[in-house]
């Protein structure tokens, strides 16, 4: 049984056309125009593969290829269709689009398996509006009602701003819970993000964990006044005062382990005009690693760098601890790829996926499939249509071989 490698290709270009701006890649927010025609056209391919389809109270689109009996489990495929700011066709679509061609192939050929199939796109991955994950984490019960009430920067609307916009009540967003034991499994299919695959010839890889994310916005403070007219020995500038950590951070890390990263990626100033000396810089912090206990270590050492040298306020984002995954489900992909002829070699996440929500509640696998360069959440994204016909192959073979072991 194949999937159908050009329908898939298909698929790509089209949802890839939504969004897309010449030279500036894919952009579709989460839960702006862009997303909501993004879904739209989802569902009604979804409707069109024999899928029974709802959208639930987080606002993921869910759709169901119902197993014969009553009362089945749920083997879950899902991903997500936003995207970061000029991004690129394949960061997550990839993973909803080869599940609905796996439900499709599955409904073409009869096959019944003996749990329900649900392909899940999952609301606001990539934390457009604030800490990213949301539909997932919003399925497992996790607490979001203050998160959703959060806005990231000005301009952008809450998640309750947005979710009132599209139709559903903020108030009932503990109605997107799913009992963990209703879940026989949940499988995501994810280009790398990285070059570790297509430098090393790997064609498949079944992912062993997936990094640990902590994230924290800093403020350091110091006291406006005049650029021209104050003396050097009498400024408080904050940004100043803040810039030893931006060169410290890294080097911390860097002691710490060497594959752990940290980074600085947003550094903004007030009052931000140019003759004002700065009373306030703020900075993101995020770190990642697969031992949460690095993250912890780094984080405290932050912060007691800051108590002793700078008047500062540390906001914690989130913390999310990395995880392992199934070492069954790692074994039946790894097998699929074997089957299949591809060069398979495990290897652990270094980004975040919806996958991470999962694993620590339900048995959780996820395959790779080389991205070209290594490039990601950028323009420039791309797998070749061989790679992902492969990944697509092995998911439905992975399915293929969980319900012959089920069964």
């Amino acid at each position: 049984m194949r999937i159908d490698q050009h329908r898939l290709q298909r698929d790509l270009e089209e949802l890839g056309q939504i969004g897309y701006v010449e030279g500036r890649g894919v952009t579709r927010l989460a839960l702006t125009e862009e997303d909501l025609q993004g879904r739209q056209w989802l569902i009604e391919k979804m409707q069109e593969a024999g899928m029974q389809v709802r959208v639930d109270a987080a606002a993921n689109v869910i759709g169901r290829l119902p197993a014969p009996g009553e009362g089945a489990q749920v083997l879950a495929i899902g991903s997500h269709l936003d995207t970061v700011p000029q991004g690129g066709r394949f960061d997550g679509a990839l993973g909803v689009l080869a599940g609905l061609e796996c439900a499709r192939v599955l409904n073409e050929n009869g096959v019944s398996l003996p749990w329900d199939l649900e392909v899940i796109n999952f609301t606001d991955e990539e934390g457009h509006h604030y800490a990213g994950t949301f539909g997932s984490r919003a399925m497992v019960g996790e607490r979001l009602t203050e998160e959703m009430r959060r806005q990231k920067v000005e301009g952008v609307p809450t998640l309750t701003e947005d979710l009132n916009r599209v139709g559903l009540d903020p108030g009932r967003i503990g109605e997107a819970r799913r009992d963990p034991g209703e879940i026989r499994a949940y499988l995501e299919l994810h280009v790398e993000q990285g070059n570790r695959m297509e430098s090393g010839g790997i064609d498949l890889a079944p992912v062993t964990g997936i990094v640990g994310i902590y994230r924290y916005v800093v403020t350091v403070f110091g006291m406006a006044n005049h650029a021209g007219t104050t003396p050097m020995a009498s400024r408080s500038d904050a940004l100043v005062a803040a810039a030893p950590v931006f060169y410290l951070l890294p080097e911390w890390a860097r002691a710490r382990t060497e594959s752990m990263v940290a980074t600085i990626g947003q550094v903004t100033v007030e009052p931000g005009a140019v003759n004002i000396i700065p009373s306030q810089c703020r900075f993101s912090v995020e770190l990642r690693s697969l031992q949460s206990g690095n993250m912890a270590r780094i984080r405290d050492r932050l912060i007691e760098w800051l108590d002793e040298h700078v008047e500062a306020d540390v906001q914690t984002v989130y913390e999310k601890d990395g995880v392992e995954l199934d070492a069954d489900l790692i074994e039946i992909i790894s097998n699929a790829g074997c089957a299949e002829g591809l060069n398979t070699v495990p290897l652990a996440s270094g980004a975040g996926h919806d996958a991470q929500t999962f694993a620590p509640v339900v048995p959780t696998g996820m395959i790779f499939v080389p991205s070209r360069g290594g490039l990601s959440h950028c323009p420039e994204e791309y797998s070749e249509p061989e790679w992902v016909a492969n990944g697509a192959q092995v998911l439905l073979r992975t399915v293929l071989e969980l319900a012959a072991k089920d069964a």
